[in-house]
């Protein structure tokens, strides 16, 4: 064999061997090294605004840094959850929103709060999500003159059909529900949840003025606004 083909020889086995290195190096760095990724270090609930002590960084495998996770703090501050974060995960980053793109309900329904007892509202045990009607149920006061009855009787109205809850809160503004405990939390069985008195629903813009209507007949004239669960 001559010198030139021996160089040539030599040249392509380099650069075999430089390849081959390269190609384990990104397997090994992809299948076997770690690197740090943020975590919750508790569950976080549905539309928490994020901040960053509630995460702290712990060891993944490097694979996941082409999966669509959240891969630092500092993204994910002040973005707002769209479903509960289970504590000790990665984050996906369908769970968290920017505030501009955060809304509940379609841009077309009008979000209103509203007071609500919870023995008029199912108990209180309303959760986000579901569908509930809307009545009005008011005592039927006599005309000027008219005899007052012993017995006094009363009208029931339908005023909003189908609304969807968007989110319910007890009477100091906190999570309320059986929603209210998530995650790896631990649940106990004897420990009643937080009952519903601020409802917050999607309405149609044609509905708002009667829901309110009648919010201000209960304060004001005695009347119930009563909620019950919509059909599917």
């Amino acid at each position: 064999m001559n010198r030139g083909a021996q160089i040539l020889i030599g040249i392509l086995s380099i650069v075999l061997a430089l390849a081959a290195g390269i190609y384990g190096r990104n397997t090994y760095l992809k299948e076997v090294s770690t690197y740090q990724v943020p975590i919750p270090v508790q569950a976080i609930p549905s539309y928490t605004v994020l901040t960053p002590e509630l995460f702290q960084m712990r060891e993944m495998p490097r694979a996941m840094e082409t999966l669509p996770y959240f891969q630092t703090v500092e993204e994910m501050v002040g973005l707002i959850s769209t479903s509960p974060i289970p504590a000790g995960l990665p984050i996906a980053k369908t769970n968290a929103v920017s505030a501009s793109l955060f809304r509940l309900a379609d841009a077309n329904f009008e979000v209103v709060s509203i007071p609500v007892k919870p023995v008029s509202a199912v108990g209180g045990q309303i959760q986000i999500g579901q569908r509930v009607n809307l009545y009005q149920i008011l005592e039927e006061r006599p005309e000027e003159g008219e005899p007052i009855s012993s017995s006094p009787e009363f009208t029931v109205e339908m005023i909003a059909v189908s609304v969807l809850v968007v989110d319910v809160r007890n009477s100091q503004g906190a999570q309320a529900g059986p929603s209210n405990r998530q995650g790896n939390q631990t649940v106990d069985d004897n420990e009643p949840a937080e009952q519903v008195q601020i409802l917050t629903l999607a309405l149609i813009p044609e509905s708002v003025q009667s829901v309110l209507d009648a919010v201000a007949k209960a304060e004001k004239q005695g009347g119930l606004l009563w909620t019950t669960l919509a059909r599917p």
